[in-house]
């Protein structure tokens, strides 16, 4: 039986007994008067009143105590593990080693082909086959709780590495429900005194992180003090723009010259390691400090621009959240006036998985970053039904393609797709990038098939800022 279902049986009964007692006493008191106190008795108008205050307070007493019972539980409704609030009161008081963080990856799919009903099954199952095969592999009182939707959290007395093992193997046993093959995402890391900051971490680390795996997808965060500090060091970096810029050459495939680079940055620590953006953006953004980020790069790479010949353009990418803000955008386009450097030079890498819920709007603001001269591609072009969206509705002024398409140059398929995507680009006059061309082959094809700008190690290898400004300024 689940842990969850245990201690509220005990919570119940306690109340039960709250409630029962007071009740019991006053049916006692009653009877006594009634049926056992030999003398007549003589109920005045004021003991009635008493009398019905009595019963009155033990109804409204028993009522309250029943209510508290059914708003105050522990568990949620659907699975019968503990709700987000009583497993984070429960974590408190017995203090385990580690918490995991068990996510369905395809319960949209499984809602569109099963239904809402064999969804609530689906989860309720998956948390009683948990507690099933833990409690076989010798752990009890496992404490399992529902985060919300189809996240389920879970807390032992284990290390990280046990936990691991663990869910790894109930994986490969349950990897189906009721026949329904399910796809699960789990994080795990070792607990800290803040373990509302710890939830947040398995969060973003499966949101961010996650690396597919055999059986499952797993992403493991060892230590959550260590993610603490990592935090404060994330932070203090950003606070003195300690980004430093690698810039990845593209070539022009008509005049054969370098003339547009892009940008990758990293994020330099005291310790001087160096975290790339898949690092280190999870934790800004968790921090909120996405537009703080964003501005700081956006300002360097006007900075960098600033040092090199005009003829050099830089291509980089800002968060879709910062340019939807209209005071970030005024801060940007002012910084980038002072420093006089044409907006023009600047490329603007829009990326999204799904189209934006309000398109209209978000194209208004793309389109009023073009107006004031900044160029604007979108990346990884035909990688999702989005790509299309947007270029829909909108002109942008270049495209560079999903690097499926350069490495499966061979395949007559992937081939009449980038081919046909290709004529679409030349016949609105967008400009053509293909990255990942890292062979001399596929530099050769690209060039047949009329690619406009290549980039990749066939090309040319990334360059530091030293190197660039000795090229180019």
């Amino acid at each position: 039986m689940l842990l969850s279902t245990l201690l509220e049986r005990e919570r119940r009964f306690k109340l039960a007994l709250r409630a029962g007692i007071p009740a019991l006493l006053f049916i006692f008191v009653v009877s006594y008067i009634v049926f056992i106190k030999d003398t007549n008795i003589t109920i005045s108008i004021r003991d009635s009143l008493i009398m019905a205050g009595i019963v009155f307070a033990t109804i409204y007493f028993i009522y309250f105590m029943l209510e508290l019972a059914t708003r105050g539980t522990l568990l949620d409704k659907e699975t019968e593990g503990f709700n987000q609030k009583a497993f984070l009161n429960v974590i408190k008081h017995r203090k385990p080693k580690s918490i995991a963080l068990l996510a369905i990856g395809n319960i949209d799919t499984i809602n569109q082909n099963y239904g809402l009903e064999k969804v609530t099954m689906v989860l309720h199952d998956i948390i009683a086959a948990l507690d099933i095969y833990l409690t076989q592999h010798g752990v009890t009182n496992t404490i399992i709780g529902r985060y919300s939707g189809t996240k389920f959290l879970i807390a032992l007395n284990r290390n990280t590495q046990e936990i691991e093992n663990i869910l790894e193997s109930y994986i490969k046993e349950y990897h189906e429900i009721a026949q329904i093959e399910i796809d699960y995402i789990f994080s795990v890391v070792s607990s800290s005194e803040n373990y509302t900051k710890d939830i947040f971490f398995l969060i973003d680390s499966i949101a961010h992180n996650v690396d597919e795996s055999q059986g499952g997808s797993k992403v493991i965060v060892k230590d959550a003090k260590h993610e603490q500090e990592l935090e404060e060091w994330v932070q203090e970096a950003l606070n003195s723009r300690f980004l430093s810029f690698s810039f990845r050459p593209l070539l022009n495939s008509s005049t054969q010259k370098v003339d547009i680079y892009t940008i990758t940055p990293k994020m330099i620590l005291r310790n001087t390691t160096e975290l790339q953006p898949r690092e280190y953006l999870p934790i800004i953004n968790r921090l909120g400090l996405g537009q703080i980020y964003d501005l700081a790069l956006f300002k360097q790479v006007v900075d960098t621009a600033s040092l090199i010949d005009d003829a050099i353009s830089l291509s980089f990418n800002i968060s879709p959240f910062s340019l939807r803000d209209r005071g970030f955008l005024k801060n940007a386009f002012d910084y980038m006036e002072k420093e006089q450097v044409s907006p023009s030079r600047l490329i603007l890498e829009i990326y999204e998985k799904n189209t934006h819920h309000n398109l209209s709007s978000y194209l208004k603001t793309l389109q009023f970053i073009r107006e004031k001269g900044v160029r604007i591609t979108i990346d990884n072009f035909g990688s999702s039904n989005s790509s299309f969206d947007y270029i829909k509705y909108f002109k942008f002024d270049t495209v560079q393609f999903d690097r499926d398409f350069v490495r499966r140059l061979d395949n007559p398929k992937s081939l009449a797709l980038f081919t046909s995507l290709m004529k679409m680009c030349k016949d609105l006059n967008i400009i053509t990038i293909a990255k990942w061309v890292d062979e001399e082959k596929q530099k050769n094809r690209l060039i047949e098939l009329g690619i406009d700008y290549m980039q990749g190690y066939g090309i040319h290898k990334p360059i530091s800022k030293r190197e660039l400004i000795i090229q180019h300024h």
